[in-house]
């Protein structure tokens, strides 16, 4: 290993002279098929593509994150006896900083925004006579409780037996959540509480990686909590455990998750095994959209207006639909040459999951590919044919093929996505340390401030030096000229500068 004192320090004012050499392979970037989503939607994806100069994947990606969030787990698709997926989605969009994810994520799910608060509204006259009513039997309860404390002999058991039935009227008065469809960045605690309040539907829609610091227990003592994040994909029955209230039992849990990642942060998801391990980052779709900054057209045309009325209805219309659907989930049907598609697309897919098959090392993912295919086919029948009509008309062929060209795309980017997570552990560390980087206010840092930051990872400065020299060699830091002792003659901590394009947000 190659001593940093050995490295030639960086001269001032200007420490560097190049461009940073990125520490992890170029990711493989491919065309999203655009063209295979239903007419209104593609049409919003490739005018947000325009308006915001990006890469349609990550608008088309957020396209059926938005699907997934409108289905809100009252439909599933059936593909074939015994075997039906929730129509819920698990969406990574792998972007760097300054590539307006966040405009992107915005534009696209605002309908669920807008659907969301005139639900809330219309519920309001409900929420406040059931808190109303709830607040005077509560009343009446606690008045009986007082009078039999005091009371004896048989008027005691009397009020006693009173009390005890007011208490039971005024717990069986439920008050209405306040309806939500989506979440943003949320503890798992939180997400758990939220989810069994909306009857087991919710989407965290968020352009920002840090949902996986709590999933992986950042408010939890470092103790990774899994089972809402996975369950909340498969379907499988969830208790959750709410301080101050009774455990809720939740049937078909339908969670979609829709999140956008700087590449910093994919890479460090490789190093975290339980991750891998339990099966949460085989539940994922990745995209990483092709970058355009440097070349983006000034004045870009903005998103035509009958356009986004007509994504906009949709959206609306949808959820609208679907959530006055009771009881079970809608089921949809593929038609018997769908069905006959999607047996062959199973075989075909399985080889691939073995020996030198080019899903043999993500294997785990491969596993859920074809159900990945059939959510997408799902929803994008009920985004081309509405909830009412989706329900009585069988999934064409059409569509599943249009679901099978989304689903390549996926494919394709899985298979990069997790060649970035599957670096050696030196990459990794340096991967997690020019995070922490790109977070530190100033153009330069100590070694002592270096590691401070990173303490709960690298626990001794040796631990640090590895990761340290990547950086070096790689041009992302800098050594500074050594400072002058102190006055006591100790040596102090050596200086580094931080590539500006390491801190550009």
């Amino acid at each position: 290993m190659q001593d940093v004192s050995t490295i030639r320090p960086a001269t001032e004012p200007d420490p560097f002279d190049s461009t940073p050499i990125p520490l992890t392979t170029t990711t493989v970037h491919h065309a999203f098929p655009v063209a295979e989503l239903p007419t209104p939607i593609a049409a919003m994806v490739a005018a947000v593509a325009e308006a915001t100069q990006t890469d349609p994947a990550m608008a088309g990606t957020t396209a059926l994150t938005v699907l997934a969030a409108a289905a809100g787990g009252r439909a599933e698709i059936e593909v074939r006896a015994g075997w039906r997926e929730p129509l819920c989605l698990y969406t990574a969009t792998v972007a760097g900083p300054g590539e307006r994810k966040s405009a992107v994520q915005a534009e696209m799910s605002r309908p669920l925004l807008t659907v969301e608060e005139e639900m809330a509204e219309t519920g309001m006259a409900v929420r406040r006579e059931a808190e109303t009513l709830h607040a005077i039997a509560a009343k009446d309860a606690d008045r009986l409780r007082g009078a039999a404390s005091s009371a004896e002999g048989h008027r005691k058991d009397e009020l006693k037996a009173e009390a005890i039935s007011a208490a039971s009227f005024a717990d069986a008065i439920a008050v209405p959540a306040v309806p939500r469809i989506m979440a943003d960045d949320i503890t798992p605690e939180a997400a758990g509480s939220l989810i069994a309040d909306q009857g087991g539907r919710l989407a965290i829609i968020s352009a920002e990686g840090g949902i996986f610091d709590s999933i992986a227990g950042r408010y939890s003592n470092a103790i990774p909590s899994m089972d809402l994040w996975l369950k909340g994909h498969s379907g499988d029955p969830l208790r959750v455990d709410r301080k101050g209230r009774e455990s809720e039992y939740v049937k078909r849990p339908a969670l979609t998750l829709g999140l956008m990642l700087q590449p910093s942060v994919l890479s460090t998801l490789g190093t975290n095994k339980t991750f891998r391990g339990r099966g949460l980052l085989a539940r994922f779709l990745y995209a990483a959209p092709a970058s355009k900054v440097g070349h983006r057209k000034a004045g870009a045309d903005p998103v035509p207006a009958t356009t986004a009325t007509a994504y906009h209805q949709l959206v609306v219309d949808l959820v609208r639909g679907l959530n006055g659907w009771g009881g079970d989930p809608a089921i949809l049907q593929l038609s018997p040459q769908a069905a006959a598609d999607a047996i062959q697309i199973e075989a075909a897919t399985e080889p691939s999951l073995a020996g030198d098959g080019d899903l043999a090392a993500l294997a785990d993912w491969g596993a859920k590919y074809v159900g990945a295919v059939m959510r997408i086919a799902g929803l994008l029948h009920l985004g081309s044919h509405g909830h009412e009509e989706a329900v009585r008309t069988p999934i064409s062929r059409t569509t599943v093929l249009s679901a099978v060209k989304i689903g390549t795309y996926y494919k394709i980017q899985a298979v990069a996505a997790f060649a970035a997570m599957h670096t050696d552990q030196v990459t990794a560390d340096a991967v997690y340390l020019l995070d922490r980087l790109r977070r530190h206010p100033e153009a330069t840092i100590s070694a002592r401030d270096m590691h401070y930051l990173t303490r709960s990872r690298f626990r001794t400065r040796a631990d640090l030096e590895a990761p340290l020299i990547r950086l070096l060699e790689r041009g992302w830091i800098a050594a500074l000229p050594e400072p002058d002792p102190d006055g006591r003659g100790r040596r102090p901590s050596p200086v580094y500068a931080i590539h500006p394009e390491a801190q550009e947000v």
